[in-house]
């Protein structure tokens, strides 16, 4: 090469050390110190010398592959372990220049920078080609079945070689259900008991040697248009978590051509990756039934059952135990048994489920179709009854769609035996039926969007298409989990295990749509541990890290639960132990991240050289020698524009695959971080290559793993000084400041390190070396404004005013937008106190006036008038009278303008309403009503009536012909009006509340007495109308004033009739008054 490549170097020392430094017995490398002494504890100098454990895989040290050339020898991955592979580390390093190049530091012994570099595509792609010939065999294009002929046993080879395995290997989930066994009657081996697929054995492909010409595609070899089933192979080996069509549509393909091995060969393999897909569990087991291959049917259900609650799946079930146990020709009652165990195995495990009505329903056809009636008196008959009951008390306290239908069914079935008992049963259990009703209705009203699926699907990312109805599939779920524990059938108390068992069922019909959100897992675990149920949650978090091992959440929180369940160990075995077991989160979480990293690279390549691909394919033809040159020099600029085009593109792709690998890093980092911390805790400092190794080991491994950010190392300097007040703290901080010269956040932490301990020098040289580098550019100025804000702070606390002044002329140099004001209020303000916003109160006469109230709307108060001597009866076409009845319904500001109408009809002869030939139209009069509060309408601007009063019915017989009567002659009587305005009647009172009313004073006879209003309205809600007291008792009015006359007395129609007043002062009260008597006067509810 004309220039020198530090990553081809790289991979030359990747080649001289294949092991990647996970031998422990390498002459070059260098033994752990054996000194105790923390102060020689050096992090730069360990990079050699540090060893993996035994459980990362061998492709960690080198996932790239040497690409093969003269001077660097390929050696295959079986001669890793030879002594000519083990050189020192030291010969690997050709160079002493500092570079950082695709994340690695080539010369030393820090590999883990990963600043973003531009490599050449070409020799990268080189080596990717020749690292994935030697690692697996290519697909030939001819060894595809649709190229082929047809044969009768063509087996997946690409697909069995893809998953190392047969294709007729088992999914895993071999633990047998419970009552299986016991259900499912052994019924005789069938042909198909042997016919298992045989093992395929895969051809290996010798180890391919890329050509120059095509060392520069990485993209794999094209297929032809007809091979659909190797389409939908490259597919799914592409993206086997996120391409579900593909999935289905090779299952479907081969079902088609009748290949039924590799059908089944498809379905193992895609068990393994969504073994809670029970729709497809059922189709595989309907493919079977179709076949009559009863032992792989029970084969099925004992993978597939236990660990999916789906009602269609264990309906299935069901239907097979009944098909394979005829009740026709049962005399003896085996079968019928079966079956009966067969209904409480699956109604006790989804029998609660919302869509559970017809199976309730097939129960108890099962029940009533046993010999025997239910009616007689025989013991047989009496047990079909006794069983008939509980099926049916079983049934409506579950919330079904069919909970109405079995209530009517289970009513019937009662009163056909006995009415006396019946009626006694039916009301024992009428509370727990409208209980399921009403909470059938809710729930059906909670999932009435609900799409229960259990094909999972990955969720999209914020902003990108499905997100939104993503998230609103979660909410639903959420929901309905969350209705589930708030008990709605009243359980928690009274049934807690069926309390669980509800909320467990919810939880797990939505992980089987959510698998890949691991938020649900978490949550289903969190509800176990809370309620006591430790091996269902360990479950959860174990499922759930299976289904999603990128998940950090899943990883934290079982790497967590490890650790406090773990029980300590005395000596160095058994923290190695401990600590072990805490690691096995961590190290699945970051293999499946470095794996992610590696295929977002080899995504790049691909989409980089399909793009080259169809450039070249769409470039025009030369027609350059038939053409003048003036339509030359035309041309002459468009190769140049589709270059730029092609090169923008590139970028693009390259930019948004950054940001994904920029994510990754960070998810790395701070894994890393977890794992730390969790080994400080448990081993502590330890011993790097030791056998315990404590948090520093940790800190060695992600350093040479790679992919690690600043915030890694800012962690591991932290530890250091904090928890053991290590020089080594510092040197890490150095360190990190070669890798990460750019960091501004690194460096910020660097700075508030070395103002901890006190090194103000080295800070403000920190400090000046950071902003130079960043201030260079116009696009970087932006990021040191963090660093300008910490240390101006601390210059304004302990710095000299003069540096003050020339750090603040700086910053408003650099940072002009900012207000002068805000730099300055800087150095003086807290988190409490701020120069700028701070005012005291000098004159509070002026300064602190408060601010004046709204008027508050009062309600209309009619005009007082004089009492009248006579009784007076109530009218309706009468206006309001002043001694009528008050009534609890107040009239609301807002409708003044109605009620004006009933008081001063005289305001329509005035004006325009005067002169209107049309008469103003009858005002109803509003009721505000008790029984909810009145509501303004925001689209109206007058307030609306809520509702309107009825009128009084009219009286029958001699008592409606007075009253019409007196209403005729009152009518006469006030003729002088040019219009009636109808008002509606008063509202009746009880009579008691009535005469109560009748015999208070008017408000204009009072001087000293006055009624608390509140004490009032509670003697007149206390009041007991119905009880039945002693005669009426006289005594002293609590409201009598001498000095005045006493008040008139007002005859309403339906009140009692009042006797006359024998003595000033001694007024009639009825017998609801006599608590005030016995209370004494502190029972009076007035007030002086």
């Amino acid at each position: 090469m004309a220039e020198y490549n530090p990553e081809r170097a790289f991979l030359e020392s990747l080649a001289a050390d294949p092991s990647g430094g996970y031998a422990t017995d390498s002459p070059g490398q260098q033994q752990p110190v054996t000194s105790d002494e923390d102060e020689d504890y050096d992090p730069s100098n360990l990079m050699p010398s540090t060893d993996y454990p035994s459980h990362l895989p061998k492709s960690a040290a080198g996932s790239v592959s040497p690409a093969p050339s003269a001077s660097v020898p390929v050696s295959p991955p079986a001669d890793a372990d030879s002594p000519t592979n083990q050189a020192p580390s030291e010969a690997s390093e050709p160079v002493t220049q500092q570079r950082i190049v695709g994340g690695f530091v080539v010369e030393s012994s820090d590999d883990e920078g990963d600043l973003p570099s531009v490599k050449p595509r070409a020799a990268d792609a080189a080596l990717r080609v020749g690292g994935r010939a030697s690692r697996s065999p290519q697909r030939s294009i001819s060894s595809t079945p649709s190229n082929t002929l047809p044969k009768t046993n063509v087996h997946i080879h690409s697909a069995s070689q893809d998953q190392g395995g047969s294709g007729a290997h088992s999914t895993g989930l071999s633990d047998p259900a419970p009552s299986l066994a016991s259900v499912v009657p052994v019924a005789a081996v069938s042909a198909h008991e042997n016919q298992k697929s045989p093992p395929v054995a895969s051809t290996p492909v010798p180890e391919a040697t890329p050509a120059p010409q095509a060392a520069a595609s990485s993209q794999p070899q094209a297929r032809l248009p007809l091979d659909r089933i190797g389409i939908l192979e490259d597919r799914i080996k592409e993206d086997p978590r996120g391409d579900m069509d593909a999935w289905l549509s090779l299952i479907s393909e081969y079902r088609k051509r009748n290949k039924f091995d590799e059908v089944r060969a498809v379905y193992d393999r895609f068990f393994k990756v969504f073994p809670t897909a029970a729709e497809e569990w059922v189709n595989y087991c309907n493919m079977e039934l179709q076949n009559d291959d009863f032992y792989r049917v029970e084969q099925i259900f004992m993978k597939s059952i236990q660990s999916n609650h789906h009602l269609q799946l264990w309906s299935t079930y069901l239907d097979y135990v009944r098909r394979r146990n005829d009740l026709s020709s049962d005399p003896e009652g085996k079968a019928r048994a079966i079956v009966q165990q067969a209904f409480d195995f699956v109604l006790g495990n989804v029998g609660i489920d919302k869509d559970a009505g017809n199976l309730w329903q097939e129960y108890l056809s099962f029940i009533k179709s046993a010999p025997g009636s239910h009616t007689s008196g025989d013991w047989q008959d009496l047990q079909k009854m006794d069983r008939m009951r509980k099926a049916y008390q079983r049934a409506i306290c579950i919330p079904t769609q069919q909970v109405q239908n079995i209530w009517k069914q289970y009513d019937q079935f009662e009163m056909g035996l006995n009415k006396a008992a019946g009626r006694k049963f039916l009301q024992e259990k009428s509370a727990a039926y409208m209980t399921a009703r009403s909470a059938n209705i809710k729930l059906e009203n909670i999932t009435k969007d609900l799409i229960r699926t259990t094909r999972p699907h990955l969720p999209p990312a914020p902003g990108f298409d499905g997100d939104v109805e993503y998230l609103h599939q979660v909410e639903i779920w959420k929901n309905w989990i969350s209705w589930e524990k708030e008990d709605p059938l009243v359980l928690k108390e009274d049934d807690p295990p069926a309390f669980h068992q509800r909320v467990l069922y919810a939880y797990k019909q939505a992980l089987m749509a959510l698998r890949f959100w691991p938020e649900m897992w978490y949550d289903a675990a969190e509800f176990c541990y809370q309620n006591d149920l430790v091996q269902e949650g360990d479950a959860f978090l174990l499922d759930g890290a299976n289904a999603n091992p990128e998940s950090s959440l899943l990883a934290f929180k079982r790497a967590d639960r490890i650790e406090l369940t773990h029980e300590p160990e005395e000596g160095e075995e058994g923290v190695k132990r401990r600590g072990d077991a805490v690691r096995e989160p961590y190290n699945k979480l970051l293999d499946a991240l470095y794996d992610l990293v590696k295929k977002t690279k080899e995504r790049e390549e691909r989409t980089i050289a399909r793009v080259k691909e169809m450039h070249a394919q769409n470039a025009p033809q030369d027609d350059s020698a038939d053409e003048d040159d003036d339509d030359e020099e035309e041309g002459a600029p468009k190769p140049n524009a589709r270059e730029a085009a092609l090169q923008m593109q590139i970028r693009a792709i390259e930019a948004g695959n950054n940001a994904q690998t920029q994510l990754l890093s960070k998810i790395i980092s701070y894994a890393w971080i977890g794992l730390m911390r969790a080994m400080r805790r448990i081993q502590g400092k330890g011993k790097p290559n030791g056998n315990v190794g404590g948090f520093r080991q940790i800190f060695a491994e992600a350093r040479k793993k790679g992919r690690v950010l600043s915030e890694v190392y800012v962690t591991s300097a932290l530890i250091e000084y904090h928890c053991y007040k290590d020089p080594a703290a510092t040197k890490i901080f150095e360190r990190g400041m070669k890798l990460f010269p750019n960091d501004e956040n690194f460096a910020l932490e660097y700075l508030k390190h070395l103002i901890a301990i006190n090194d103000i020098t080295n800070a403000r040289a920190v400090f000046e070396t950071t902003v130079s580098k960043l201030t260079q550019k116009p696009e970087t100025v932006p990021r040191a404004k963090p660093i300008f804000s910490f240390f101006h702070e601390y210059e304004s606390q302990y710095g000299e005013l003069s540096q003050i002044t020339k750090l603040e002329k700086r910053m408003g140099d650099l940072f002009p937008e900012d207000p002068q004001l805000a730099r300055f209020s800087h150095r003086y303000s807290s988190p409490t106190f701020d120069p700028t916003i701070v005012r005291p109160i000098i004159s509070p006469a002026t300064q602190s006036k408060p601010k004046g109230m709204p008027p508050m709307p009062m309600p209309m108060q009619q005009p007082s008038a004089p009492p009248m001597a006579a009784p007076i009866q109530m009218q309706m076409p009468l206006p309001p009278n002043p001694m009528a009845v008050p009534t609890i319904e107040e009239t609301t500001p807002a409708m003044n303008h109605i009620n004006q109408a009933h008081s001063d009809p005289s305001r329509f002869q005035n004006g325009q309403n005067m002169n209107s030939p049309r008469p103003p139209p009858a005002v109803a009069a509003i009721s505000n009503s008790p029984k909810r509060p009145f509501m303004f309408d925001d689209d109206d601007g007058d307030a609306q009536p809520r509702k309107l009063q009825r009128g009084e019915s009219p009286l029958k017989g001699a008592a409606g012909r007075r009253l019409d009567a007196a209403r005729r002659n009152q009518a006469q009587q006030g003729g002088q009006s040019h219009f009636n305005v109808p008002q509606a009647p008063q509202p009746s009172l009880p009579r008691e509340l009535t005469f109560l009313l009748s015999i208070i004073p008017g408000a204009h006879t009072y001087r000293e007495t006055r009624f608390i209003p509140e004490r009032l309205v509670d003697l007149i809600r206390n009041t007991d109308m119905d009880r039945t007291g002693p005669p009426p008792v006289v005594g002293p009015s609590p409201v009598y004033n001498p000095q005045y006359a006493p008040p008139p007395r007002v005859q309403f129609p339906g009140a009692p009739a009042i006797p006359p007043y024998p003595v000033p002062g001694m007024y009639p009260l009825n017998n609801f008054m006599s608590p005030w008597a016995a209370n004494g006067p502190q029972g009076f509810p007035y007030q002086r």
